[in-house]
């Protein structure tokens, strides 16, 4: 019964280092799951090319890093730069 606390122990400090590394490095670790999408993509084809998306997505969204846009450039974090106020009529 103690191994297995202990494993269950390790695994939830590799979770954690792994998130750890992701909010620390998000373009290199988005750009890393692009490639295993798109390589995931290649093997399995159209068919299931939005399961892949959906599974990329979840991997980016549990690791705590936002999810590409259409441009394949990450978001603005919640919290950067606001939008420039509306010009005054005066």
């Amino acid at each position: 019964m103690a191994r297995g606390a202990i494993k269950l122990a390790a695994l939830a400090t590799l979770a954690r280092q792994a998130r750890d590394y992701a909010r620390n490095n998000p373009d290199s670790v988005s750009a890393t799951i692009a490639k295993i999408e798109s390589t995931v993509g290649r093997k399995v084809g159209p068919k299931y090319a939005a399961h892949v998306g959906k599974g990329g997505n979840a991997v980016r969204s549990g690791l705590g890093i936002p999810a590409p846009t259409s441009t394949g450039t990450s978001p603005e974090p919640p919290g950067g730069t606001p939008p420039p106020p509306p010009p005054s009529n005066g």
